[in-house]
């Protein structure tokens, strides 16, 4: 009895319990494939090699991203620097065209510091925080969470102020935009009144920022290297 077959499938010798055809041949077919399949080399990675050249890879486009980027913020800067010198030439000009004159305070600056700052503030003549208001009045004290505290500084300068807000006076005054005045009243502005690079500038007032290095000019480029001129330097006139 313990042996004996029949069409529907073997008979199990141990318990007598008949087992389908059908599920000793999925059984048999799990048994090869798991047999293929540890016998079946590991898929290959990725070898040091090609790591390595990925890597290298990422460190260019890293590399490349961060010239560009630095790029653009300069000239974002400059871009601004060149705006700035032009709204403080046509404010210093607008102050001229209605008081007249150049006043007690303005022919003696060299630089837009806060004194210089305050006479356009009081005229609403640029958009200037350098002093307090209280009533819609220009007090005597000194705004200190003002970038205008210390003058009116280009773009660097700001940046400066803005990255450590406990900078003193000293350390950003290179960045003040300069000023000069035709305090002669002939139509130029030349070296006498203090034009850079002896210069004869037609005009009643040019501002300038000396730019990232805070030096007049740039080293070993010609003027005026990497200054920003509210005035076209090519109509200007040498007196050299």
């Amino acid at each position: 009895m313990r042996n004996a077959r029949n069409s529907a499938g073997k008979i199990d010798v141990t318990r007598g319990v008949p087992v389908p055809r059908a599920i000793l041949e999925r059984c048999a077919l799990s048994v090869e494939r798991s047999t293929f399949s540890s016998s079946r080399p590991p898929s290959p990675g990725f070898t040091l090699v090609e790591m390595l050249v990925v890597i290298g890879i990422l460190g260019i486009l890293a590399a490349t991203l961060i010239t560009s980027f630095s790029h653009v913020k300069m000239t974002a800067r400059q871009a601004q620097a060149q705006t700035l010198a032009s709204e403080t030439a046509t404010a210093l000009n607008l102050y001229l065209q209605q008081e007249r004159g150049w006043g007690k305070i303005l022919p003696v600056k060299q630089e837009m510091d806060a004194e210089a700052c305050r006479v356009l503030q009081e005229m609403n003549l640029l958009d200037l925080s350098t002093y307090k208001k209280s009533g819609g009045n220009i007090t005597a004290e000194i705004n200190p969470d003002s970038l205008d505290r210390y003058g009116l500084l280009d773009p660097w300068g700001r940046a400066k102020l803005r990255a450590n807000t406990k900078l003193g006076e000293g350390d950003v005054a290179e960045h003040r935009l300069q000023i000069r005045l035709d305090t002669d009243f002939d139509g130029y502005v030349d070296a006498g009144e203090g034009a850079p690079e002896g210069m004869k500038v037609r005009a009643a007032a040019i501002v300038w920022s000396r730019g990232p290095d805070g030096k007049d000019g740039s080293e070993n480029k010609r003027y005026p290297g990497d200054d920003r001129l509210s005035w076209p330097y090519g109509q200007s006139r040498s007196e050299k």
